[in-house]
């Protein structure tokens, strides 16, 4: 916006601004001594800049200014409002960090769904233009407003589900008058990601822009603001019908949903399906409070709270040490060389394969190599004749496929993975020991095989951090979730074993193994669990279960194989010793109050102390008042 004075205040002043501020000046906010929204006058249409980088995230001090800017609109008779995204990005909805307890959490969705209902009524139109990430509230800001553009690089989705939670700013209400209820329910249950061309098909938004998108969203607020000045109206979400228009489709899509989620022992769905049906039932103002309802009951559950918990562990589960996050971004690895054949070495060609990459497949055995080779080959056929292929994408990986006898040519590449004792190399290279000991200076690895696999690294056993950061780069390339561990384990399999172990016992005295089987399905161990409210022995059962695993995971962390609790239960979750909504053992070890453990842990160790004695760590965080896992 050539030819504007910029200005920086300080938010207090933001209320003394007059109309003379806001015409022809860019206006940069303040939050908390950070820029995070910009707001200029460009004719009637006031146009405001989310600019909390690096994802517009709706912050306290963002949510402030925007309403403080709403405000503005309104005491100055602007024209029209437009709304766009700084850097690229819309905004990927509200910060995380600020959804902590499930107070805090109520309050952030409270400030959220009046921001929406301020828009959705404000006195003159707005527009909003959608580009990137548009998550979550940042997709329930965009839902309220009255004209919704976007470029080819907009992303939808509302992933609340995935928190254990649904859309709590009125997002359940206005999706299904914008689309129907069938689409709304498919969006909303899933949480999936959409592209621009899906969102405009389904009436998420109302047109996609494919050049200079910025000047086409400032004219069609424009038009708006010409229109009003002619006496024309604009469209409220809240007002429409269109959704409704097929009401038996409607309703057969809401029972449809129903079904399916019957038996789950997730509750956000059942209740997202609950407030899609009320959108139909109910007026606008009645189902927006039936969907807070529903919110501050799922925020407050330990199903969401597990799943809020899994979320973070996650993430920093997956913090590099110092030395390795200071290489920035490592060039990606071209060519890979797998040394033995056997076990999860054809698994890992095939990733290797289909990220693009050249790969040497070598063994000893030339009969141990064309079983590999045949592996990968029938592997490849499945997935042309399911569709997820084409042949000419198979024969490209096939083609930079060498499968190779012996060691000579490992050498070639920059990774060598060796699944055998007895590799040897000539020149120094990036090697990751898959499941056997390390030669020095490379990195052990351990492989938990899922969508995502999981792969704990012991990184401080590189010969560099270079190396390290090249082991890294390989992961991230193959699609690994890369989770830095220390010596002692794989966690997964000490997990894994302290879990068996106590099954064992609880067998050996006397617990029969049908009990056992339905209080780890109840309780969400070694499976997704199922609904049902356990009785006192099946709860019992799971007490011993989690006890065990979080005492375990301490003694790990103690002998620093495990980073922290979020290690833990981050490793936990992915190799599926525990369900994702737990939030993990050392989550649960919290929850049950780590006083109240140790004691139990006291009691049982009794009668089997290498597995129940509580592990000091556990003395020395109660002395500490402080928790396991990291939250």
């Amino acid at each position: 916006m050539p030819g504007r004075a910029a200005a920086t205040i300080a938010k207090p002043a933001y209320s003394k601004l007059n109309m003379s501020n806001c015409s022809g000046a860019l206006v940069g906010m303040t939050g908390q001594d950070r820029q995070v929204l910009r707001i200029g006058r460009i004719g009637p249409v006031m146009e405001i800049v989310l600019a909390h980088a690096p994802v517009n995230a709706l912050s306290a001090g963002l949510r402030v200014a925007l309403a403080e800017a709403l405000d503005l609109a309104e005491g100055t008779e602007c024209g029209a409002v437009l709304i766009r995204g700084d850097g690229g990005v819309f905004s990927a909805g509200v910060d995380q960090a600020e959804i902590g307890a499930a107070q805090g959490g109520k309050a952030v969705q409270l400030a959220v769904r009046d921001l929406c209902r301020r828009i959705e009524t404000l006195s003159c139109p707005v527009v909003v233009l959608l580009q990137g990430p548009t998550f979550g509230g940042g997709a329930e800001l965009a839902l309220a407003a009255h004209l919704r553009l976007a470029d080819e690089t907009l992303q939808w989705a509302m992933p609340d589900v995935i928190l254990g939670l649904l859309p709590g700013a009125g997002g359940t209400q206005r999706l299904p008058r914008l689309t129907d209820g069938a689409v709304a329910l498919d969006l909303l249950l899933s949480g999936r990601v959409i592209r621009a061309p899906e969102a405009l098909a389904m009436g998420v938004i109302d047109r996609v822009v494919t050049k200079d998108s910025v000047s086409v969203a400032r004219m069609a607020a424009r038009d708006l603001a010409a229109a009003r000045t002619q006496g024309g109206t604009w469209r409220r979400t809240d007002e429409l019908r269109s959704g409704f228009r097929d009401v038996a489709a409607y309703r057969a899509a809401v029972a449809a949903a129903r079904e399916t989620q019957r038996g789950s022992r997730l509750p956000a769905p059942g209740r997202i399906v609950d407030c899609v049906e009320a959108a139909l039932l109910l007026p606008f103002e009645q189902g927006v409070a039936f969907e807070a309802a529903a919110y501050d009951d799922l925020i407050a559950s330990p199903v969401s709270q597990g799943l809020r918990h899994a979320l973070r562990a996650e993430r920093a589960a997956r913090r590099l040490p110092a030395a390795v996050a200071a290489l920035g971004n490592v060039a990606m690895p071209q060519r890979l060389a797998i040394w033995g054949a056997a076990g999860d070495a054809p698994v890992i060609a095939r990733r290797a394969l289909q990220a693009g990459m050249a790969v040497h497949l070598a063994d000893p055995s030339k009969s141990g190599l064309v079983a590999a080779l045949e592996a990968i080959a029938a592997a490849q056929e499945a997935e042309v004749q399911a569709g997820r292929m084409t042949p000419e994408a198979r024969d490209a990986d096939w083609a930079r496929l060498v499968p190779l006898v012996g060691q000579d040519r490992l050498g070639e590449a920059e990774v060598v993975i060796t699944t055998r004792p007895d590799l040897a190399l000539a020149a120094p290279r990036t090697v990751l020991a898959l499941g056997v000991a390390a030669p020095k200076g490379a990195v052990p690895l351990a492989l938990v095989q899922q969508a995502e696999p999981l792969a704990e690294m012991m990184l401080e056993q590189a010969s560099t951090p270079a190396r390290a950061g090249q082991a890294v780069a390989l992961g991230r390339r193959l699609g690994w979730a890369v989770v830095p561990v220390g010596p002692g384990g794989p966690v997964a399999v000490v997990l894994a074993t302290a879990l068996a172990e106590t099954v064992t016992f609880l067998e050996g005295r006397g617990v029969a193994r049908g009990l056992i089987a339905q209080a780890l399905a109840l309780a969400g161990i070694a499976g997704e669990g199922r609904a049902g409210t356990p009785k006192p022995a099946e709860d019992a059962v799971a007490r011993r279960c989690f006890a065990a695993l979080a005492n375990a995971g301490a003694r790990l962390i103690e002998a620093g194989t495990a980073r922290d609790g979020d290690t833990v239960d981050a490793v936990a979750i992915a190799s599926g010793i525990v369900a994702r909504w737990t939030g993990g053992p050392m989550h649960q070890a919290d929850q049950r109050g780590l006083m109240v453990l140790r004691r139990d842990l006291r009691l049982w160790a009794v009668e089997e102390p290498a597995l129940f004695a509580p592990a000091p760590l556990f003395d020395k965080l109660i002395a500490e008042g402080r928790g396991i896992s990291g939250g």
